[in-house]
């Protein structure tokens, strides 16, 4: 009998273990302070002035879901201009995986891809009032690069689009009659601040490392249970 009580006991802390583990790369995201300190944990760096990233402390501007695919978009309370945006993904039992982070200063709007899907994304913390409209378009010339297009109708804003173009995302902005707005006036980066592009690779380790322990789990308890198994009577030989 104490082996079958040992055997539960196993099987519940195994499942414990595993859920702990998958929790610790899918988090839930479900209030203001959990999205800034998955900004903080995945993208912010350690060492101030480190040219592979900056210290942040994250403003949370937009958020929308497409599909399993999540995006944040920031500022900073302390560094002027800064602007980035953080993407996850569902997980098969809930919860949110970072996939990549990408910020910097100086552009007043920017525009990312969704990773492995046929999304682009416009966004802005505070648009100065003269830029009317943009276009995310490789060559102006070419029609066939247009990735995305759209009005600015709010200083902050987080617009969403579908298309299977992937071109440079070079970003053209123009005021209200049409005119085109000064690349280096809107768009150029301040170099003081970095500018990091962070990237996570294998993605599904903690799938394996989940069915790993289930199955050790799952041989240990076994081998626990069927010791417990109640052995039957021997029989007796009669003369």
């Amino acid at each position: 009998m104490r082996y079958r009580i040992l055997a539960g006991i196993l099987a519940v802390l195994t499942l414990l273990g595993a859920w702990c583990l998958y929790r610790g790369d899918f988090q839930s995201l479900r209030t203001e302070e959990q999205k800034i300190q998955a900004i903080r944990e995945y993208a912010s760096a350690d060492v101030t002035g480190s040219s592979l990233g900056a210290v942040l402390h994250p403003v949370i501007l937009g958020d929308a879901t497409i599909g399993d695919r999540r995006i944040i978009t920031f500022t900073d309370s302390e560094i002027d201009g800064l602007l980035g945006d953080i993407q996850f993904r569902r997980g098969f039992l809930g919860g949110w995986q970072a996939l990549e982070a990408h910020y910097g200063a100086g552009p007043v709007i920017q525009t990312t891809r969704l990773r492995d899907r046929d999304i682009q994304v416009v966004y802005a913390a505070d648009c100065p009032p003269e830029v009317a409209h943009y276009k995310v378009q490789a060559n102006l010339e070419n029609d066939a690069t247009l990735m995305a297009e759209g009005d600015v109708t709010e200083p902050c804003f987080l617009h969403v689009y579908e298309t299977d173009r992937n071109y440079f995302p070079d970003i053209h902005l123009y005021d209200k009659d049409g005119n085109e707005l000064p690349w280096a006036d809107y768009l150029a980066s301040d170099q003081s601040v970095p500018s990091p592009g962070i990237g996570s690779a294998e993605t599904n380790l903690v799938y394996w490392f989940c069915g790993i322990l289930l199955l050790v789990g799952w041989v240990i308890i076994k081998f626990a249970w069927d010791a417990g198994a109640l052995k039957p009577p021997e029989n007796k030989e009669t003369a």
